[in-house]
């Protein structure tokens, strides 16, 4: 399911904006929920990193489209911004926080749903690149490049990552179905290396951004090998 965070001191824009997803999703066969905010501090103050589009207008009271999404920009590098607006002058701001496009008012339905398809697209093509995370009681959308390594201790997952130490509970074949590009590699049953990150060899064990991680007999010549082909394809 897409989640779209509609945020539109109008009630009129929102209720077109809500009416023209509906469509959309009813048109492409899409699972599509849409929350209404009616003004950018009450986004900012319940966002999670937990929608995928935010349709952000632009001329608000209180604060303004620009400034929310900055603030938006510090929690959530992924989430896909278009901004809604009455002048499309506003809208070259959008360079500053990665918008994607904008929607200009008068809001029609085509032009809206090419976006919004756009969108979606884009969302679907780095769904894989990135995990939800929790940290500190707040969930951030996290790259796995940026993901040094994983541990597991019975049921407790630990991800070590350049945002610090995220725990959940889960096994490490789950975190391994999540991970299932070849740059992460097992070096033995608790720990999953990302390749990317490995600085140095010592006997038996992997230097991965100064954490020593020890490499087990069994594990030892299929981590050396995956090992061996990342640096190969890097040269």
């Amino acid at each position: 399911m897409t989640r779209i965070a509609i945020v539109e001191d109008e009630e009129k824009y929102y209720h077109i904006l809500k009416e023209y997803i509906q469509k959309y999703a009813g048109e492409n066969s899409e699972e599509i929920e849409a929350v209404w905010f009616q003004n950018g501090v009450e986004f900012l103050e319940k966002f999670h990193s937990d929608f995928d589009i935010l349709l952000l207008d632009i001329e608000m009271p209180v604060m303004d489209g620009i400034s929310v999404a900055r603030d938006a920009r510090k929690v959530d590098d992924y989430m896909i911004i278009i901004f809604i607006t009455n002048m499309a002058q506003y809208a070259i701001h959008g360079y500053e926080v990665n918008a994607l496009d904008y929607v200009i008012k008068p809001i029609a339905y085509y032009p809206f749903s090419v976006k919004l398809r756009r969108a979606i697209r884009m969302i679907r093509e780095t769904s894989g690149n990135s995990l939800l995370l929790p940290f500190d009681g707040e969930e951030r959308r996290i790259p796995t490049k940026d993901i040094l390594y994983v541990e597991v201790h019975s049921h407790t997952i630990e991800y070590y990552t350049y945002s610090g130490i995220s725990r959940i509970t889960g096994t490490l074949k789950m975190v391994e179905q999540n991970l299932s590009d070849d740059y992460f590699v097992r070096c033995n049953s608790c720990y999953l290396v990302n390749l990317r990150h490995v600085t140095g060899l010592k006997d038996d064990t992997v230097i991965v951004e100064g954490h020593s991680l020890k490499i087990s007999r069994a594990k030892k010549k299929e981590f050396m090998n995956q090992l061996s082909i990342f640096y190969s394809e890097a040269l």
